[in-house]
């Protein structure tokens, strides 16, 4: 994703609506119509009894695992399905900060959409994963879908691009963390990921740090959780799963601050979902009016069988 972003927000972009993201986002199938018939595969559904009153200290501990291999297939029934191939949207609301230096920090725009990637498994406990975002900026007080708005900081009026996000190289995941299919080396980077039970919940804590040389202003940590009781039944592969979280990045192109120094800052919420047919209406129309080839998996990237 760190890639992908630098792509999107980075100074040298020539525009942010380029295309994908990389890693953990996706594709699917043709999924405007799927749907989950197995429920042991189902991520829909309640997400869990959260935000109950205890009846007494609440329960908060850390999750040990035998090896790396078993928390590899902890975060893969939780950010995606414990399956040999599968399909897993992502959606969300993201609102923008802009932290200019200098000055005080400000609200800028929301932005909704989704992370929709597939992924197969191509080894022993290895895994590729490939997909694409789509976002579309909202108001930040009216939350009606905009193009334009005038920069909080210079006074000037923008025009804000949907972030499109189509240029993910691939990522393989594995016991010992993650590599992108562009890298010339084999190394995988650690993942600095934390599973946590906190009463009904299992939780896991994640920071997405940017590669080695990358200077540019780029870290990302998330919160992502799932029902402990559907987490302790080993027939649940596809886990229900929320996800919260925080990034810091560069200034978008399209925000035109010239020579004013500073970064953005992003906080999100959203929701693991079964497939497009769970999307909400008007996002749905507007993606479908916009970018109908993005509510469908981009599969040219995985090997054809055979």
């Amino acid at each position: 994703m760190l890639d992908i972003m630098k792509r999107a927000f980075g100074e040298n972009t020539d525009t942010p609506i380029m295309s994908r993201r990389q890693a953990f986002a996706g594709a699917a199938l043709p999924l405007a119509a799927m749907t989950v018939s197995n429920p042991a595969m189902a991520a829909s559904g309640p997400m869990g009894d959260s935000f109950s009153v205890p009846k007494g200290r609440i329960e908060s501990r850390q999750m040990t695992f035998t090896d790396n291999v078993a928390k590899l297939n902890a975060e893969m029934r939780l950010y995606r399905a414990l399956t040999d191939e599968a399909d897993v949207l992502l959606w969300y609301f993201f609102t923008m900060f802009v932290v200019a230096e200098g000055r005080k920090v400000v609200p800028l725009v929301r932005f909704e959409g989704i992370e929709f990637s597939h992924h197969r498994k191509v080894g022993e406990n290895l895994y590729m994963a490939h997909g694409h975002n789509a976002s579309y900026p909202r108001d930040i007080n009216t939350g009606v879908f905009i193009t334009d708005m005038v920069n909080p900081i210079t006074g000037q009026k923008i025009s804000v691009p949907p972030t499109i996000l189509t240029e993910d190289p691939g990522m393989l995941y594995g016991p010992d963390g993650k590599r992108p299919l562009n890298h010339k080396t084999n190394e995988f980077t650690p993942r600095y990921s934390l599973f946590r039970v906190e009463d009904g919940l299992v939780k896991s804590e994640e920071i997405r740090v940017p590669p080695d040389g990358w200077f540019t202003p780029f870290i990302e940590a998330s919160h992502n959780w799932a029902p402990k009781a559907l987490y302790d039944d080993p027939k649940v592969k596809r886990l229900p799963m929320g996800t919260s979280g925080g990034y810091v990045f560069p200034f978008p192109k399209w925000l035109e601050m010239g020579d004013i120094k500073g970064h953005m800052f992003a906080i999100w919420s959203g929701r693991k979902l079964d497939g497009v047919h769970q999307l909400p209406q008007d996002y749905f129309d507007r993606a479908s009016t916009q970018h109908p080839e993005l509510l469908k998996v981009d599969m040219s990237k995985f090997p054809k069988a055979g």
